[in-house]
């Protein structure tokens, strides 16, 4: 990853975000209280994102994103590897669509059955969106 550094997201690529989001069609925005990370490559445009927020007074892993001509390399692997490395995924929990749960598992993050009271709401209302995700958690 010779070509690519990851860090907290800075004031100087929040515009780049933005942009990073656009063009890969995530929906989610960003606020304030959220923690995000970003791989950003020369020239400073950013390439892959995870983002931290806090719902339900759980943390939630949101918008893990690579950039599409980069997925299959590997970006996804090394953003949650280093974001385990910070201590970052300890507690933490995902709602990732049903064909991801492998690669999260990879990364220690479990199934959680049965679905705590206050993200039942969460849950259900991506599913009823035809989402098809799941909830899985990283045990600290």
């Amino acid at each position: 990853m010779a070509d690519y550094q990851i860090q907290p997201l800075l004031s100087e690529h929040k515009l780049a975000l933005s942009q990073f989001y656009k063009r890969n069609q995530y929906k989610g925005k960003v606020k304030g209280s959220d923690r995000v990370w970003v791989i950003v490559q020369a020239g400073n445009q950013v390439v892959g994102a995870a983002r931290f927020c806090q719902q339900a007074g759980c943390t939630v892993l949101r918008g893990v994103l690579i950039e599409r001509e980069l997925r299959t390399q590997g970006l996804g692997h090394q953003l949650l590897q280093y974001l385990h490395c910070e201590g970052e995924l300890n507690g933490c929990y995902c709602f990732p669509y049903l064909h991801l749960e492998v690669f999260y598992a990879t990364h220690g993050f479990k199934r959680v059955e049965p679905i705590p009271i206050l993200l039942q709401p969460i849950l259900e209302r991506y599913n009823r969106k035809n989402e098809q995700v799941l909830l899985m958690v990283k045990q600290a």
